[in-house]
């Protein structure tokens, strides 16, 4: 490695950095790293590996760099014999190149392929500012050669774009499954909507109905009332307001049929059944004055003190 013995450190092509990015180098890339390098003002050390620490040996210095056919080569100075007897043997065949954050400024060149050598009598190098350096392994490739042709560039682009269609793909499948089920849930819940909605409406429905047989079935049994002479024409209409009053109390009272037995019957239908238990000409009984309360007492009408009486 003596003077003016230049040592391939880079080339162009697409390689791996220190934190797993691929990086791309072109022939205008290695140029600039050449052109700005100057070891006056910051000058490069040749070391084992890429150290971790901020204090490492320098077992040697980049003097200088040059850029021709798509490659940078370095020339080192001050590069110790055990060092050169180690490279000559081909104990370290590989170089990395290690950067600062500008990917221009060179920080380091590192000796890749075994243990660090036991040297003494070395300068210590310090790397203070080192942190967020970007290292290079131009050795460690994608395959033999680390140089990406445009041909494998294209490649890998349309690999890329095939993976981000399928990713696409199954998010708009995804999507729609979403909104299918989103559509089902809001069909089911229309639906169960409209069959409250019909339930209820039956529900009033009959309530209608059923109060239209009872006030019909009611209409009946007074007009048989008055015809049989128990009732008034003049109280129909205060039986049928009281009864239809009756009607919409609920509890049952015992009532003692004329053959001895008890049954349980609903006020208005004890009502009724009193009425019709009585002789055509009375109209003193308890069961006479309801009809009178058509005449402005049905307002004050209290089922509780009729079921009392009962």
């Amino acid at each position: 490695m003596g003077k003016e013995k230049w040592i391939e450190i880079a080339r162009t092509g697409t390689f791996e950095d220190s934190a797993g990015r691929l990086r791309t180098f072109t022939a205008g890339d290695l140029d600039a790293i050449a052109r700005s390098y100057d070891p006056a003002r910051r000058d490069a050390p040749l070391t084992f590996g890429h150290p971790q620490t901020d204090k490492a040996p320098a077992y040697g210095w980049v003097e200088k760099l040059k850029s021709e056919g798509g490659r940078l080569y370095a020339n080192f100075s001050q590069v110790p014999e055990q060092v050169r007897d180690l490279v000559a043997k081909g104990h370290y065949r590989h170089v990395s190149m290690s950067l600062m954050p500008d990917l221009v400024t060179l920080r380091h060149v590192a000796l890749l392929g075994a243990e660090q050598p036991a040297i003494d009598g070395l300068a210590a190098v310090e790397f203070a500012d080192g942190g967020d350096a970007i290292t290079v392994d131009f050795a460690a490739a994608r395959g033999e050669g680390a140089t990406m042709t445009v041909e494998e560039l294209q490649r890998q682009i349309g690999q890329l774009q095939g993976q981000l269609e399928a990713l696409r793909a199954e998010n708009a499948s995804l999507k729609k499954q979403a909104d299918s089920h989103k559509q089902e849930k809001d069909k089911a819940e229309a639906a169960k909507t409209e069959a409250e909605q019909k339930a209820e409406k039956a529900s009033a429905d009959f309530a209608a109905y059923r109060g239209k047989i009872e006030g019909e079935r009611r209409e009946a049994r007074v007009a048989a009332l008055v015809k049989a002479g128990k009732v008034k024409p003049a109280e129909k209409a205060g039986v049928l307001d009281f009864a239809a009053r009756l009607a919409t109390q609920a509890g049952t009272v015992d009532f003692a049929a004329p053959d001895g037995r008890t049954e349980s019957l609903s006020l208005e239908e004890r009502y009724f059944r009193d009425l019709e238990a009585r002789p055509a000409d009375e109209r003193g009984a308890e069961f006479s004055a309801p009809p009178a309360h058509a005449g402005g007492q049905s307002d004050n009408f209290n089922p509780a003190e009729l079921t009392a009486k009962l």
